[in-house]
């Protein structure tokens, strides 16, 4: 089986399930913190060993997960505080009072984070490879958790459902247009020493694949839910641009890192993608930046 039929059978498997774990809210969404602390586990495991340098530095890989999967917990407890989808019961709604705006556990969690690693560096590992040892622990915990937590607050909104579909859809489709552009029409090197394989017009085959998408999207989503699209058409096109290029960008940080560590794959975990980063590393830079666009729209007065 050649790589594109790899990556065709994975994603018939794992597109259903990704889909529903946003849509079903079914038990209180609990799949959302189930599904989200495994790919967090999984994929902190491979960032860990991507930057697992030995005597060099080397992350404290048990606290980072530990302190993920919190926040993970956290994430859920703050979007099930806030979403209006489902009535929660009397248990959650108190756990869910430390956790709102005015009361938020999720930064504190991070200072602690941050405060435990650098004392397990000083009381448990010698002075080389300090700061490359805290960082990496840190920076594992940033790029995972705080990304997946984002995802769950886009159901706090009350379009939340088309948002995933846009910003997943458009980063998805950025990349495979991309794929299938440089393979088809590539004959302009990019000129990036990360991935030299890559082509201008693959790149531009993603960023028009992408907005051809979200016209597309846009056309559907009325008869499909009864909904008007929350984007409208200029400004649709706006979002597909920037959205495309964060997640080239997003592509381009994961491979930086395999480079550095001289590997071609995260892990083998996922067939015809590799590992769980190499299937997500571009959502991880594009969850949050849409998230953050439509609260400041939100916070400007405009309609979300």
């Amino acid at each position: 089986m050649n790589e594109t039929a790899r990556r065709l059978l994975s994603a018939a498997v794992l597109v259903p399930l990704y889909v529903i774990s946003f849509t079903y809210s079914g038990f209180f969404f609990l799949q959302l913190p189930v599904l989200g602390a495994i790919f967090v586990f999984i994929g902190l495991k491979e960032f860990y060993g991507i930057c697992d340098k030995g005597d060099e530095g080397r992350p404290f890989k048990g606290t980072g997960l530990l302190f993920a999967l919190i926040l993970v917990l956290l994430y859920y407890f703050k979007f099930i505080s806030i979403q209006k989808i489902v009535e929660i019961p009397e248990i959650m709604k108190t756990i869910s009072v430390f956790l709102s705006p005015g009361f938020d556990l999720i930064v504190p969690t991070l200072f602690i984070f941050f405060i435990v690693i650098f004392t397990l560096q000083i009381t448990k590992r010698p002075l080389d490879g300090a700061m490359f040892s805290v960082s990496t622990t840190f920076l594992g915990v940033l790029y995972l958790a705080i990304p997946f937590g984002h995802f769950m607050l886009y159901l706090t909104f009350q379009e939340g459902v088309y948002y995933i579909f846009a910003v997943s859809g458009l980063t998805f489709i950025t990349d495979a247009g991309a794929y299938f552009g440089g393979r088809w029409f590539g004959r302009h090197p990019a000129g990036l020493k990360i991935s030299p394989k890559k082509t201008l017009e693959g790149y531009v085959t993603g960023i028009i694949t992408a907005a051809l998408y979200l016209y597309c999207m846009n056309l559907l989503w009325p008869s499909i839910t009864g909904h008007k699209p929350a984007f409208g058409f200029m400004e649709s096109f706006g979002v597909s641009i920037v959205i495309s290029i964060v997640s080239v960008i997003g592509d381009l940080t994961e491979s930086a890192m395999k480079r550095d560590a001289k590997i071609k794959d995260s892990s083998s975990v996922i067939p015809g993608h590799g590992g769980t980063l190499d299937l997500a590393d571009a959502l991880l830079f594009t969850l949050p930046v849409l998230y953050y666009y439509i609260k400041f729209k939100e916070l400007a007065g405009f309609s979300i």
